[in-house]
């Protein structure tokens, strides 16, 4: 595990204990811990919360590594979209000369 792993690790160790445990596991016989929609929309809404927190973990590339990313992606794809055709244009003038040569 690298520092900034650590690092990382440590945080969500300092947030949870000063926000406190404040998942509820539902109970039986509990308003909406049977799946009816006020259990729904409170996981839903507790859902959205942990993507945010996800998101605020990301670390996102800056703008010169988006480029070079962008560059890389289109650069690739069109070399190999140029393969494919070439590939493609081969075999289908090959197949398509057999069939002259059998038909006559």
């Amino acid at each position: 595990m690298n520092r900034e792993m650590r690092r990382m690790a440590e945080r969500e160790e300092r947030r949870n204990k000063q926000q406190g445990d404040r998942r509820r596991s539902p109970i039986a016989g509990a308003p909406g811990g049977d799946g009816s929609v006020a259990g729904r929309w409170g996981r839903l809404v507790q859902f959205l919360r942990e993507v945010r927190v996800e998101l605020s973990r990301v670390n996102w590339p800056n703008r010169r590594q988006m480029i070079a990313f962008t560059t890389v992606t289109v650069i690739t794809t069109g070399v190999l979209t140029g393969y494919v055709f070439l590939v493609d244009l081969a075999l289908s003038r090959s197949v398509l000369a057999g069939i002259r040569a059998l038909t006559g």
